[in-house]
């Protein structure tokens, strides 16, 4: 990885934003080129990348003040949850989230399951539970909606109330749960944690609980503004319809959700009636160089490590590595600690 980033050579791009006004309001579109195909050799090359200035600026020229034909289809899209927590994942998860070392995240876990009994074995490779735990799953449920855990509790009774927690191959799985299953919470909600532990308790608990949770259901629009017959700019609306699992998660995963990256999914669109012409009030070509591809955080590394065998290119390797990582859940918390200690490696922040 370092020697691609000490290799990569920026080059300088072009993205081209406009802005159409609408009767309703006004939108923006970023300009993409839909008879693009693919590039395996360059994975810098995308169908909103332009890479000659001059022809950059006669788009912007052709289509500043111009009409534009507006095409959009609405979709339906829903989103499960993610699986339950392997300890791979939980590192991930606490690494992006908290900011904790693999090595932290493994002796909090570990302090849980040990001296608090508030978790079960965290040293797994699954994300599965076996297929006759259902009573066990309920009762934790039953202790979760009766326990004093104002920012969980309602969530527990919610889904016993609505007959959410029942058996499903997603969750409960014997041919997916080795010598152990996916990490959970017990039936016995803790108290006299460290704000570190509650952070890892919360953690691991929503994750149980939103996998028994609905589906988050979208409404997605992708709208094709085409100007003067010739370049289309393309804006997308997501809207959620209902919440399902996202409950659980609260104002965190609306702000995850809903936070608009630049020409991203973001708010619903301004409405544009069928068969109006938009016209283009203000285009701009933006200059952008690429970047090389970022340093591994300990999430990174941890999933590049669970994922080895599949970045291996020799065939006859990448076959014999195949659903293989390096290391094993248990021991890729110590094998980069060692290789801090030896100096090998430098951890700067995340």
């Amino acid at each position: 990885r370092e020697e691609q980033i000490r290799r990569h050579i920026a080059r300088d791009y072009f993205e081209i934003h406009a802005d159409f006004a609408a009767q309703a309001g006004s939108y923006g579109g970023k300009w993409f080129d839909p008879s693009w195909k693919k590039d395996a050799d360059d994975a810098d090359k995308r169908a909103d990348r332009l890479w000659n200035a001059a022809q950059a600026e006669a788009i912007v020229a052709a289509c500043r003040g111009q009409k534009a034909v507006v095409k959009e289809e609405t979709k339906p899209t829903s989103q499960s949850s993610p699986l339950l927590f392997d300890l791979t994942s939980l590192q991930r998860e606490a690494n992006g989230k908290f900011g904790f070392s693999a090595k932290t995240t493994l002796s909090l876990a570990q302090a849980l399951y040990e001296r608090h009994k508030a978790l079960t074995y965290p040293r797994t490779d699954s994300r599965h539970l076996p297929e006759d735990y259902l009573g066990t799953v309920k009762g934790t449920f039953a202790a979760l909606a009766e326990s004093g855990l104002r920012h969980l509790a309602p969530h527990a009774q919610t889904a016993l109330a609505q007959g959410m927690v029942r058996p499903s191959k997603r969750i409960f799985d014997n041919s997916k749960v080795s010598d152990h299953f996916a990490i959970i919470p017990t039936p016995q909600p803790p108290t006299g944690l460290s704000e570190a532990e509650q952070k890892i308790y919360d953690l691991v608990t929503r994750r149980f609980m939103a996998v028994f949770f609905p589906p988050a259901q979208y409404s997605v629009t992708t709208r094709i503004s085409t100007v003067a017959g010739a370049h289309h700019f393309k804006t997308e609306g997501k809207v959620l319809t209902e919440a399902g699992w996202l409950a659980i998660y609260g104002k965190e995963a609306a702000s995850e959700m809903d936070a608009p990256k630049d020409g991203d999914k973001g708010q619903p669109l301004v409405p544009v009636k069928p068969g109006e012409m938009v016209r283009t009030e203000h285009a701009e070509a933006k200059g952008l160089k690429t970047r090389p591809p970022a340093r591994y955080s300990e999430a990174t590394l941890l999933g590049a490590m669970e994922g080895a065998g599949k970045i291996i290119e020799d065939d006859a390797l990448r076959e014999a590595m195949q659903e293989k990582g390096l290391g094993t859940p248990a021991t890729r918390a110590a094998i980069i600690e060692g290789l801090l200690t030896e100096k090998y490696l430098l951890r700067e922040g995340r």
